[in-house]
C-alpha cells in the first residue's frame, strides 16, 4: 500500500515560491544584460547615444542641489555681498538677492526637487495662509483614513478567500 507523503508546510512552500520568484527575476535581468551587450556590439553609435543620455541624467541627478544647499548658497551670496563695498555692487545682483530674501521671509519662495533638476517658484501668496482652511477639511481627512482602513481589511479578507480557494483546489488535484 502506497503511503501519501505529507505536503510541505505552508512556510516552506511560501519560502520556495519567494526564492523561485527572485531567481526568475535575476534570470530575466541577466538575459536583458546579455542582449543589451550584444546589441551594443551590433550598433555602437546607437549605444553611445543612449549611454551619453543616461550619463547626462546620472550627472544631473548627482549634481542637483537640495533645498538646504540652495538656501545655504543664497545665504553665502548675501554674506559675500555684505563684505563688498556698496560702490562696486551690481544693481541687478542686489535687487535679485533682496527679492529672494523677501520672498523667503514671506514664505512665498517654494523649492521643488524634480530628481534631475530643481525649481524655485515664486507664489503670489504666503503658503501658510492655506493652513487656515485645512481645519475645514479635517473631517474629510478622517473619512479618507477610515475608508483606507476599510479597504485594507476588505483586501485582507479577499486575499484569505483566494488563498483558501486555491489551497482547496490543490488538495482536490492531489486526491
Amino acid at each position: 500500500m502506497a503511503t501519501a507523503s505529507p505536503s510541505p508546510s505552508l512556510l516552506r512552500r511560501l519560502g520556495r515560491g519567494f526564492v523561485d520568484y527572485w531567481r526568475r527575476i535575476g534570470d530575466d535581468y541577466r538575459t536583458v544584460a546579455k542582449e543589451t551587450a550584444e546589441a551594443c556590439v551590433k550598433k555602437p553609435f546607437k549605444a553611445g547615444f543612449y549611454f551619453t543620455g543616461l550619463g547626462t541624467l546620472v550627472y544631473a541627478y548627482r549634481t542637483n542641489p537640495s533645498e538646504l544647499r540652495t538656501m545655504n548658497e543664497l545665504r553665502e551670496s548675501r554674506q559675500r555681498m555684505t563684505m563688498l563695498p556698496a560702490s562696486i555692487h551690481n544693481k541687478e545682483t542686489d535687487a535679485e538677492l533682496a527679492e529672494r530674501s523677501l520672498l523667503i521671509s514671506q514664505h512665498r519662495l517654494h523649492y521643488y526637487n524634480l530628481w534631475f533638476f530643481s525649481l524655485l517658484v515664486q507664489s503670489p501668496h504666503d503658503r501658510t495662509i492655506a493652513r487656515v482652511f485645512t481645519s475645514v477639511q479635517d473631517t474629510g481627512d478622517s473619512l479618507l483614513i477610515v475608508s483606507f482602513a476599510i479597504a485594507a481589511v476588505l483586501n485582507a479578507v479577499l486575499f484569505a478567500q483566494f488563498f483558501l480557494y486555491w489551497s482547496e483546489v490543490k488538495r482536490k488535484k492531489m486526491r
